[in-house]
């Protein structure tokens, strides 16, 4: 994903440079001020790709989204495109191309993580609602095991061992308390039997304690 996100930097920029190369310039020698009309498709439609990607990857009340928000704004995006829209929004590209990769922008990573369990615990919580204890339990104990990963390769801990050593150094390293990390060995008792199909070793009540701990695990730590 990383090089899929750097790709797309340097298209959106390469392309952006391209289109203002394009802007023609007056009798001065400086730019005109309104981009070539003919080619306003191609500059809108870079302008909006920008606002997409960057909105993507920051937080909603960023500088980036926030700065893209005004610029869309203006008069000189919604007919017209005016050459110091173009330079500016190239500008605040690069420059989030520079915290990105410098790791100032929220951390691609942990944004789709947070997606994807949301999206695996969704499906987790239906079949809990109508009582389907093994397939809730199977999602929610996948969840939980990339949850703990997560967590550990975000407090730079090695992923590279089973659940319960992995609960014991993040408390080691201050991150889980003592009292926490008991009830976390609890999740994973739960998603052993799970995994092994050792079904009659928990019921439904034990599942929604395990989706409830799992989406704690995510909003506390992730």
């Amino acid at each position: 994903m990383k090089e899929q996100i750097e790709k797309r930097f340097e298209n959106l920029i390469q392309l952006g440079q391209q289109l203002i190369n394009q802007i023609r310039r007056n009798e001065y020698g400086t730019h005109e001020y309104w981009v070539d009309s003919n080619k306003l498709t191609a500059y809108h439609s870079w302008i909006y790709s920008v606002n997409n990607f960057l909105n993507f990857l920051s937080k909603a009340n960023s500088l980036y989204s926030s700065e893209m928000a005004t610029l869309l704004e203006t008069k000189d995006v919604k007919g017209d495109v005016s050459s110091d829209v173009v330079k500016k929004i190239y500008g605040l590209l690069n420059s989030a191309f520079i915290e990105w990769k410098e790791g100032f922008l929220e951390r691609i990573e942990y944004i789709i993580a947070a997606e994807t369990f949301d999206d695996f615990l969704t499906h987790s919580e239906d079949y809990h609602k109508s009582n389907k204890k093994i397939e809730a339990s199977v999602l929610a104990s996948a969840v939980l095991e990339d949850t703990l990963k997560k967590i550990a390769l975000k407090n730079s801990i090695s992923q590279n061992q089973s659940l319960e050593p992995l609960i014991d150094e993040l408390t080691k390293n201050n991150i889980f308390t003592p009292v926490k990390a008991k009830k976390y060995k609890s999740y994973v008792g739960i998603r052993n039997s799970s995994l092994h199909a050792r079904w009659d070793e928990f019921d439904i009540k034990d599942v929604g304690y395990l989706i409830k701990g799992v989406k704690e695990l995510i909003e506390d730590y992730i």
